[in-house]
């Protein structure tokens, strides 16, 4: 059974941002860019846990 997909990615250089991906079961693909590491970790849990929700994703 296949399960939605959390992560953060972190920049390839200092000034690109960190990006928080969700990777859903139906392929869909989405994308958020934060100033630090720990906003996109709090945004993705929030996501995961079913709170934050992203108005151009969902």
């Amino acid at each position: 059974m296949k399960s939605t997909l959390y992560t953060v990615y972190p920049p390839p250089n200092p000034n690109l941002p960190f990006l928080a991906v969700t990777l859903m079961t139906d392929g869909t693909v989405t994308a958020r860019q934060f100033d630090t590491e720990i906003d996109a970790a709090t945004y993705i849990r929030g996501v995961a846990a079913g709170g934050a929700r992203d108005p151009k994703a969902h």
